[in-house]
Protein backbone atom coordinates (compact mmCIF):
# COMPACT_ATOMS: atom_id res chain seq x y z
CA UNK A 1 0.00 0.00 0.00
CA UNK A 2 3.15 2.07 0.63
CA UNK A 3 4.56 1.40 -2.75
CA UNK A 4 1.44 1.98 -4.15
CA UNK A 5 0.86 5.59 -2.82
CA UNK A 6 3.45 6.79 -4.57
CA UNK A 7 1.69 6.42 -7.54
CA UNK A 8 -1.45 8.18 -6.46
CA UNK A 9 -3.07 5.14 -5.91
CA UNK A 10 -4.96 4.27 -2.70
CA UNK A 11 -5.27 0.67 -1.96
CA UNK A 12 -6.50 1.08 1.97
CA UNK A 13 -9.70 3.15 0.49
CA UNK A 14 -10.32 0.48 -2.34
CA UNK A 15 -10.35 -2.26 0.18
CA UNK A 16 -12.65 -0.13 2.63
CA UNK A 17 -14.98 0.15 -0.46
CA UNK A 18 -15.09 -3.39 -0.74
CA UNK A 19 -13.65 -3.34 -4.54
CA UNK A 20 -10.03 -4.24 -3.68
CA UNK A 21 -8.35 -7.50 -2.03
CA UNK A 22 -4.91 -7.76 -0.79
CA UNK A 23 -3.96 -11.35 0.48
CA UNK A 24 -0.31 -12.38 1.45
CA UNK A 25 0.25 -16.14 1.20
CA UNK A 26 2.91 -18.65 1.14
CA UNK A 27 3.34 -20.41 -2.30
CA UNK A 28 2.10 -23.80 -0.86
CA UNK A 29 -1.24 -22.68 0.46
CA UNK A 30 -2.01 -20.77 -2.55
CA UNK A 31 -1.26 -23.63 -5.01
CA UNK A 32 -3.34 -25.79 -3.06
CA UNK A 33 -6.06 -23.24 -3.11
CA UNK A 34 -6.37 -22.49 -6.24
CA UNK A 35 -7.11 -26.44 -6.92
CA UNK A 36 -9.55 -27.23 -4.32
CA UNK A 37 -12.80 -26.95 -5.60
CA UNK A 38 -14.05 -24.71 -2.38
CA UNK A 39 -11.21 -22.41 -2.24
CA UNK A 40 -11.74 -20.35 0.23
CA UNK A 41 -9.15 -17.53 -2.07
CA UNK A 42 -11.65 -17.93 -4.51
CA UNK A 43 -14.50 -17.60 -2.28
CA UNK A 44 -13.18 -14.10 -1.09
CA UNK A 45 -12.59 -13.14 -4.75
CA UNK A 46 -16.54 -14.05 -5.38
CA UNK A 47 -17.33 -12.41 -2.55
CA UNK A 48 -16.60 -8.93 -3.70
CA UNK A 49 -17.25 -9.89 -7.40
CA UNK A 50 -13.69 -9.68 -8.92
CA UNK A 51 -13.15 -10.07 -12.02
CA UNK A 52 -9.55 -9.63 -12.16
CA UNK A 53 -6.56 -11.74 -10.12
CA UNK A 54 -2.91 -10.08 -9.80
CA UNK A 55 -0.37 -12.95 -8.61
CA UNK A 56 3.11 -11.30 -7.38
CA UNK A 57 5.65 -13.39 -7.53
CA UNK A 58 4.77 -16.28 -9.54
CA UNK A 59 7.55 -18.80 -9.88
CA UNK A 60 8.35 -21.64 -8.73
CA UNK A 61 4.37 -21.55 -7.92
CA UNK A 62 3.83 -24.74 -9.83
CA UNK A 63 6.66 -27.18 -8.56
CA UNK A 64 10.20 -27.79 -10.64
CA UNK A 65 10.85 -31.34 -10.72
CA UNK A 66 9.87 -31.25 -14.59
CA UNK A 67 8.81 -29.94 -17.30
CA UNK A 68 5.59 -31.63 -17.81
CA UNK A 69 4.65 -31.60 -13.80
CA UNK A 70 4.75 -27.48 -14.03
CA UNK A 71 2.63 -27.60 -17.26
CA UNK A 72 0.02 -30.33 -15.89
CA UNK A 73 0.15 -27.71 -12.20
CA UNK A 74 -0.21 -24.82 -14.36
CA UNK A 75 -2.85 -25.74 -16.19
CA UNK A 76 -5.13 -26.85 -13.21
CA UNK A 77 -4.11 -23.47 -11.35
CA UNK A 78 -5.53 -21.61 -14.96
CA UNK A 79 -8.55 -24.11 -14.63
CA UNK A 80 -9.66 -22.80 -11.03
CA UNK A 81 -9.13 -18.99 -12.40
CA UNK A 82 -11.49 -19.25 -15.49
CA UNK A 83 -14.26 -21.34 -13.49
CA UNK A 84 -14.24 -18.51 -11.32
CA UNK A 85 -14.45 -15.61 -14.73
CA UNK A 86 -10.92 -14.23 -13.65
CA UNK A 87 -9.06 -12.50 -15.59
CA UNK A 88 -5.62 -13.46 -14.02
CA UNK A 89 -2.36 -12.01 -14.60
CA UNK A 90 1.03 -13.93 -12.78
CA UNK A 91 4.30 -11.98 -12.56
CA UNK A 92 7.17 -14.40 -12.54
CA UNK A 93 10.44 -14.10 -12.22
CA UNK A 94 13.08 -15.53 -15.17
CA UNK A 95 16.44 -14.54 -14.70
CA UNK A 96 16.79 -17.64 -16.44
CA UNK A 97 16.06 -16.81 -19.92
CA UNK A 98 18.33 -13.18 -19.82
CA UNK A 99 20.16 -12.80 -22.92
CA UNK A 100 18.34 -15.96 -24.44
CA UNK A 101 15.70 -14.72 -27.67
CA UNK A 102 14.63 -18.82 -27.95
CA UNK A 103 14.23 -19.82 -23.97
CA UNK A 104 10.64 -20.11 -22.87
CA UNK A 105 8.98 -21.15 -19.29
CA UNK A 106 7.01 -24.41 -19.08
CA UNK A 107 3.39 -22.49 -18.34
CA UNK A 108 3.77 -20.14 -21.86
CA UNK A 109 2.30 -22.48 -23.81
CA UNK A 110 -0.91 -22.32 -21.30
CA UNK A 111 -1.08 -18.74 -21.32
CA UNK A 112 -3.19 -16.81 -23.58
CA UNK A 113 -0.76 -14.05 -23.17
CA UNK A 114 2.73 -13.58 -22.45
CA UNK A 115 4.94 -10.51 -22.12
CA UNK A 116 8.24 -9.88 -20.95
CA UNK A 117 10.10 -6.94 -19.30
CA UNK A 118 13.35 -6.74 -19.85
CA UNK A 119 16.54 -4.34 -18.36
CA UNK A 120 18.81 -3.54 -21.42
CA UNK A 121 22.08 -2.45 -21.47
CA UNK A 122 22.72 0.29 -23.77
CA UNK A 123 26.45 2.66 -23.59
CA UNK A 124 26.48 2.16 -19.93
CA UNK A 125 22.97 3.54 -19.40
CA UNK A 126 19.65 1.16 -19.00
CA UNK A 127 16.34 1.03 -19.92
CA UNK A 128 13.18 -1.07 -19.74
CA UNK A 129 11.78 -2.78 -22.93
CA UNK A 130 8.05 -4.66 -23.02
CA UNK A 131 7.71 -7.60 -25.68
CA UNK A 132 4.84 -9.54 -26.31
CA UNK A 133 5.89 -13.17 -26.89
CA UNK A 134 2.36 -14.49 -27.77
CA UNK A 135 -1.46 -13.06 -27.48
CA UNK A 136 -4.12 -15.40 -28.46
CA UNK A 137 -6.79 -14.68 -30.25
CA UNK A 138 -5.94 -10.82 -31.26
CA UNK A 139 -3.14 -8.76 -33.48
CA UNK A 140 -0.32 -7.71 -31.56
CA UNK A 141 2.91 -5.87 -32.18
CA UNK A 142 5.86 -7.52 -32.09
CA UNK A 143 9.15 -6.55 -31.04
CA UNK A 144 10.60 -4.92 -28.00
CA UNK A 145 8.87 -1.47 -26.88
CA UNK A 146 9.94 1.02 -24.10
CA UNK A 147 8.48 1.14 -20.97
CA UNK A 148 9.49 3.83 -17.77
CA UNK A 149 7.78 3.23 -14.49
CA UNK A 150 6.72 6.97 -13.62
CA UNK A 151 6.05 8.76 -10.55
CA UNK A 152 1.84 9.44 -10.57
CA UNK A 153 1.23 7.44 -13.27
CA UNK A 154 2.65 3.96 -12.72
CA UNK A 155 4.42 2.30 -16.01
CA UNK A 156 4.13 3.95 -19.42
CA UNK A 157 4.80 2.04 -22.89
CA UNK A 158 5.91 3.72 -25.61
CA UNK A 159 5.72 1.86 -29.06
CA UNK A 160 9.36 1.13 -30.70
CA UNK A 161 9.90 3.92 -33.35
CA UNK A 162 9.87 1.36 -36.00
CA UNK A 163 6.84 -0.57 -35.01
CA UNK A 164 3.59 0.09 -38.04
CA UNK A 165 1.29 3.37 -37.21
CA UNK A 166 -1.78 3.99 -39.10
CA UNK A 167 -2.42 3.66 -42.67
CA UNK A 168 -2.66 7.75 -43.39
CA UNK A 169 0.72 8.02 -41.93
CA UNK A 170 2.62 5.08 -44.19
CA UNK A 171 0.59 6.33 -47.21
CA UNK A 172 1.29 10.54 -46.12
CA UNK A 173 3.15 12.32 -49.42
CA UNK A 174 3.39 16.33 -49.70
CA UNK A 175 0.89 15.72 -52.14
CA UNK A 176 -0.66 19.92 -52.88
CA UNK A 177 1.61 21.19 -55.83
CA UNK A 178 0.81 25.42 -54.85
CA UNK A 179 0.52 25.35 -51.13
CA UNK A 180 4.06 26.62 -49.77
CA UNK A 181 5.89 27.99 -46.38
CA UNK A 182 8.28 31.37 -47.11
CA UNK A 183 11.73 30.60 -45.88
CA UNK A 184 11.69 34.15 -43.61
CA UNK A 185 15.12 34.66 -45.84
CA UNK A 186 14.98 37.23 -47.39
CA UNK A 187 16.50 36.38 -51.70
CA UNK A 188 15.96 32.33 -50.36
CA UNK A 189 12.56 32.29 -51.38
CA UNK A 190 13.09 33.45 -54.91
CA UNK A 191 15.60 30.57 -55.06
CA UNK A 192 13.49 27.68 -53.89
CA UNK A 193 10.45 28.75 -56.07
CA UNK A 194 8.62 30.18 -53.70
CA UNK A 195 9.11 28.47 -50.42
CA UNK A 196 8.83 24.99 -49.17
CA UNK A 197 5.84 22.35 -49.59
CA UNK A 198 3.81 21.54 -47.19
CA UNK A 199 4.86 17.86 -45.85
CA UNK A 200 8.13 18.26 -47.57
CA UNK A 201 11.47 17.50 -45.82
CA UNK A 202 14.55 19.79 -46.14
CA UNK A 203 17.69 18.99 -44.89
CA UNK A 204 19.95 22.30 -44.38
CA UNK A 205 23.33 21.00 -44.14
CA UNK A 206 26.82 22.87 -43.24
CA UNK A 207 29.99 23.12 -41.00
CA UNK A 208 29.15 24.84 -37.57
CA UNK A 209 28.75 28.66 -37.47
CA UNK A 210 27.80 29.19 -41.24
CA UNK A 211 24.32 29.61 -40.04
CA UNK A 212 21.76 27.27 -40.24
CA UNK A 213 20.26 27.59 -36.61
CA UNK A 214 19.91 31.01 -37.89
CA UNK A 215 17.52 30.04 -40.80
CA UNK A 216 15.67 27.79 -38.46
CA UNK A 217 14.86 30.84 -35.83
CA UNK A 218 13.98 32.66 -39.26
CA UNK A 219 11.73 29.89 -40.28
CA UNK A 220 9.59 30.04 -37.50
CA UNK A 221 9.73 33.56 -36.87
CA UNK A 222 8.19 33.95 -40.75
CA UNK A 223 5.42 31.23 -39.43
CA UNK A 224 4.59 33.27 -36.69
CA UNK A 225 4.20 36.76 -38.69
CA UNK A 226 2.13 34.80 -40.43
CA UNK A 227 -0.18 33.38 -37.64
CA UNK A 228 1.09 29.85 -38.46
CA UNK A 229 1.77 27.53 -35.67
CA UNK A 230 5.34 26.64 -35.65
CA UNK A 231 7.16 24.39 -33.53
CA UNK A 232 11.28 24.04 -33.13
CA UNK A 233 13.11 21.19 -31.04
CA UNK A 234 16.42 21.49 -29.97
CA UNK A 235 18.78 18.88 -28.92
CA UNK A 236 21.91 21.30 -28.78
CA UNK A 237 20.60 24.67 -27.57
CA UNK A 238 17.90 25.40 -23.95
CA UNK A 239 15.25 27.40 -24.70
CA UNK A 240 16.64 30.60 -23.14
CA UNK A 241 19.27 30.60 -25.60
CA UNK A 242 17.48 30.27 -28.53
CA UNK A 243 15.39 33.19 -27.14
CA UNK A 244 18.46 35.11 -27.13
CA UNK A 245 19.75 34.49 -30.30
CA UNK A 246 16.51 35.20 -32.50
CA UNK A 247 16.42 38.69 -30.08
CA UNK A 248 19.76 39.34 -31.80
CA UNK A 249 18.24 38.77 -35.31
CA UNK A 250 16.06 41.09 -34.43
CA UNK A 251 12.55 38.38 -33.98
CA UNK A 252 11.60 38.52 -30.08
CA UNK A 253 9.77 35.20 -29.97
CA UNK A 254 8.47 35.22 -26.58
CA UNK A 255 5.26 37.52 -27.31
CA UNK A 256 4.77 34.64 -29.91
CA UNK A 257 5.12 31.81 -27.37
CA UNK A 258 2.35 33.79 -25.20
CA UNK A 259 -0.36 33.73 -27.50
CA UNK A 260 0.51 30.47 -28.17
CA UNK A 261 1.58 30.53 -31.92
CA UNK A 262 5.40 29.60 -31.13
CA UNK A 263 6.73 26.54 -29.27
CA UNK A 264 10.66 26.11 -28.59
CA UNK A 265 11.30 23.17 -26.85
CA UNK A 266 14.57 21.80 -25.51
CA UNK A 267 15.45 18.03 -24.83
CA UNK A 268 18.85 17.07 -23.75
CA UNK A 269 20.71 14.38 -25.95
CA UNK A 270 22.16 12.42 -23.01
CA UNK A 271 20.74 8.56 -22.83
CA UNK A 272 18.01 9.69 -25.19
CA UNK A 273 15.57 6.79 -25.24
CA UNK A 274 14.40 7.07 -29.14
CA UNK A 275 10.83 5.35 -28.38
CA UNK A 276 10.03 8.13 -25.30
CA UNK A 277 11.49 10.79 -27.55
CA UNK A 278 9.19 9.86 -30.67
CA UNK A 279 6.09 9.60 -28.79
CA UNK A 280 7.30 12.86 -27.13
CA UNK A 281 7.35 14.46 -30.62
CA UNK A 282 3.93 12.90 -31.78
CA UNK A 283 2.32 14.48 -28.65
CA UNK A 284 3.69 17.82 -29.85
CA UNK A 285 2.51 17.56 -33.53
CA UNK A 286 -1.29 16.61 -32.46
CA UNK A 287 -1.06 18.88 -29.24
CA UNK A 288 0.05 21.98 -31.00
CA UNK A 289 -0.76 21.61 -34.66
CA UNK A 290 2.25 23.06 -36.28
CA UNK A 291 2.55 23.91 -39.76
CA UNK A 292 6.13 24.33 -39.85
CA UNK A 293 8.75 22.16 -37.59
CA UNK A 294 12.94 23.08 -37.38
CA UNK A 295 14.81 19.72 -35.76
CA UNK A 296 18.14 21.23 -34.60
CA UNK A 297 19.64 18.68 -35.26
CA UNK A 298 20.11 15.87 -37.54
CA UNK A 299 24.27 15.34 -35.99
CA UNK A 300 23.23 15.36 -32.50
CA UNK A 301 20.70 12.33 -33.05
CA UNK A 302 23.09 10.66 -35.12
CA UNK A 303 26.08 11.05 -32.21
CA UNK A 304 22.97 9.73 -29.60
CA UNK A 305 21.79 7.01 -31.87
CA UNK A 306 24.55 6.19 -34.06
CA UNK A 307 24.29 6.37 -37.79
CA UNK A 308 25.45 2.25 -38.75
CA UNK A 309 22.99 0.72 -37.45
CA UNK A 310 19.18 0.62 -38.31
CA UNK A 311 18.11 2.85 -35.52
CA UNK A 312 18.73 6.20 -36.74
CA UNK A 313 17.64 5.57 -40.12
CA UNK A 314 14.13 4.19 -38.83
CA UNK A 315 14.04 7.20 -36.55
CA UNK A 316 14.61 9.69 -39.03
CA UNK A 317 11.91 7.56 -41.57
CA UNK A 318 9.21 7.61 -38.63
CA UNK A 319 9.58 11.46 -38.42
CA UNK A 320 9.33 12.17 -42.05
CA UNK A 321 6.23 10.22 -42.51
CA UNK A 322 4.66 12.08 -39.05
CA UNK A 323 5.34 15.20 -40.39
CA UNK A 324 3.83 13.87 -44.20
CA UNK A 325 0.91 12.59 -42.53
CA UNK A 326 0.16 16.39 -40.91
CA UNK A 327 1.07 18.25 -43.44
CA UNK A 328 4.06 20.23 -41.92
CA UNK A 329 6.92 22.14 -44.07
CA UNK A 330 9.63 20.22 -41.57
CA UNK A 331 13.53 21.91 -42.03
CA UNK A 332 16.33 19.77 -40.40
CA UNK A 333 19.53 21.01 -39.60
CA UNK A 334 22.73 19.24 -40.30
CA UNK A 335 26.01 19.57 -39.40
CA UNK A 336 28.46 18.10 -41.86
CA UNK A 337 32.55 18.28 -41.08
CA UNK A 338 33.41 17.70 -44.41
CA UNK A 339 31.66 20.87 -45.91
CA UNK A 340 35.16 22.18 -46.29
CA UNK A 341 36.32 19.56 -48.77
CA UNK A 342 33.09 17.92 -49.22
CA UNK A 343 33.33 14.02 -49.73
CA UNK A 344 29.14 13.45 -49.55
CA UNK A 345 26.63 15.78 -48.65
CA UNK A 346 25.02 13.94 -45.89
CA UNK A 347 27.94 12.82 -45.00
CA UNK A 348 27.80 9.23 -42.41
CA UNK A 349 24.46 10.03 -42.82
CA UNK A 350 22.33 7.33 -45.09
CA UNK A 351 19.28 9.12 -46.08
CA UNK A 352 19.26 11.82 -48.79
CA UNK A 353 16.60 9.29 -50.53
CA UNK A 354 14.01 10.65 -47.51
CA UNK A 355 14.73 14.33 -47.90
CA UNK A 356 12.79 16.44 -50.38
CA UNK A 357 14.80 19.29 -50.26
CA UNK A 358 19.07 19.39 -49.66
CA UNK A 359 20.53 23.31 -49.24
CA UNK A 360 24.24 23.35 -48.81
CA UNK A 361 25.50 26.11 -46.37
CA UNK A 362 29.56 26.45 -46.82
CA UNK A 363 32.65 28.69 -45.49
CA UNK A 364 34.16 29.76 -49.26
CA UNK A 365 37.32 30.93 -48.12
CA UNK A 366 38.30 34.28 -50.91
CA UNK A 367 41.74 35.97 -50.36
CA UNK A 368 42.13 35.84 -46.22
CA UNK A 369 38.63 36.07 -45.39
CA UNK A 370 35.61 33.60 -45.10
CA UNK A 371 32.75 34.33 -47.06
CA UNK A 372 29.05 32.50 -46.70
CA UNK A 373 28.34 30.38 -49.72
CA UNK A 374 24.06 28.44 -50.38
CA UNK A 375 23.84 26.03 -52.81
CA UNK A 376 20.40 24.35 -53.58
CA UNK A 377 21.49 20.65 -54.58
CA UNK A 378 17.96 18.98 -54.10
CA UNK A 379 14.66 19.96 -54.80
CA UNK A 380 12.18 17.06 -55.51
CA UNK A 381 9.21 18.09 -57.81
CA UNK A 382 11.11 21.74 -58.24
CA UNK A 383 13.31 23.21 -61.02
CA UNK A 384 16.62 23.52 -59.76
CA UNK A 385 19.15 26.60 -60.06
CA UNK A 386 22.42 25.10 -58.48
CA UNK A 387 24.23 28.03 -58.28
CA UNK A 388 25.95 29.31 -55.47
CA UNK A 389 24.73 32.67 -54.15
CA UNK A 390 26.95 34.56 -51.46
CA UNK A 391 24.73 35.38 -48.24
CA UNK A 392 25.35 37.24 -44.80
CA UNK A 393 24.19 37.02 -41.08
CA UNK A 394 23.27 41.30 -40.07
CA UNK A 395 22.74 41.80 -36.41
CA UNK A 396 19.09 42.89 -35.83
CA UNK A 397 18.02 41.83 -39.49
CA UNK A 398 19.05 38.30 -39.41
CA UNK A 399 20.65 36.13 -42.23
CA UNK A 400 19.96 37.25 -46.47
CA UNK A 401 21.13 36.35 -49.72
CA UNK A 402 23.15 38.68 -51.65
CA UNK A 403 22.12 39.64 -55.01
CA UNK A 404 24.47 38.34 -57.71
CA UNK A 405 26.21 41.26 -58.00
CA UNK A 406 27.34 43.63 -55.57
CA UNK A 407 27.37 47.12 -55.88
CA UNK A 408 28.70 50.10 -53.97
CA UNK A 409 30.86 50.50 -51.18
CA UNK A 410 30.54 47.06 -50.74
CA UNK A 411 31.45 45.99 -54.04
CA UNK A 412 33.68 42.82 -54.58
CA UNK A 413 34.21 39.49 -56.93
CA UNK A 414 30.76 38.03 -57.37
CA UNK A 415 30.88 34.58 -56.90
CA UNK A 416 30.41 34.23 -60.57
CA UNK A 417 33.89 34.74 -60.98
CA UNK A 418 34.70 31.79 -59.27
CA UNK A 419 35.43 28.06 -59.91
CA UNK A 420 35.24 25.30 -57.47
CA UNK A 421 33.30 27.09 -54.93
CA UNK A 422 31.87 24.45 -52.56
CA UNK A 423 35.83 22.44 -53.24
CA UNK A 424 38.39 22.97 -50.93
CA UNK A 425 40.57 25.47 -52.59
CA UNK A 426 38.37 28.06 -55.42
CA UNK A 427 39.70 29.84 -57.94
CA UNK A 428 38.79 32.91 -59.61
CA UNK A 429 38.58 33.36 -63.27
CA UNK A 430 37.71 35.96 -65.82
CA UNK A 431 33.94 35.36 -66.82
CA UNK A 432 34.61 36.86 -70.00
CA UNK A 433 37.76 34.59 -70.81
Amino acid sequence: MRDAQRFGWDLHALELQNRLKIVFTTREVLRQELQQADSVLLEQAASIGARRMFIDGGARLIGSSGVQESRSGFHVLTEGLQRENLTAVLAVEASALDGNMHASLPEESIADTVIRLRMEDNFRAVSRSLEIVKSRGQYYQMGRHTFRINDGQGVQVYRRVQAPRKASRDRAAAFDPAARVSTGVPGLDEIVNGGYFLGSTTVVAGISGVGKSVMGLQFIAEGARRGEHSLMLSLDEQVEQMLRNAASIGSDLRPEIDRGVVRLEYEPPQEIEVDVHFHHIEQLVQEFKPKRVVIDSLSTYGSALGTQGRVFRDFFHALVALMKEHQIAAVYNHENPEMLGMASMMGGFPMSSLVDNIILMNWVETGDCFRQGLTVAKMRANLVDRTTRECEVVNGKGMHVLPRELQGARAKAPFSNYTGLISRAPERHNPLQ
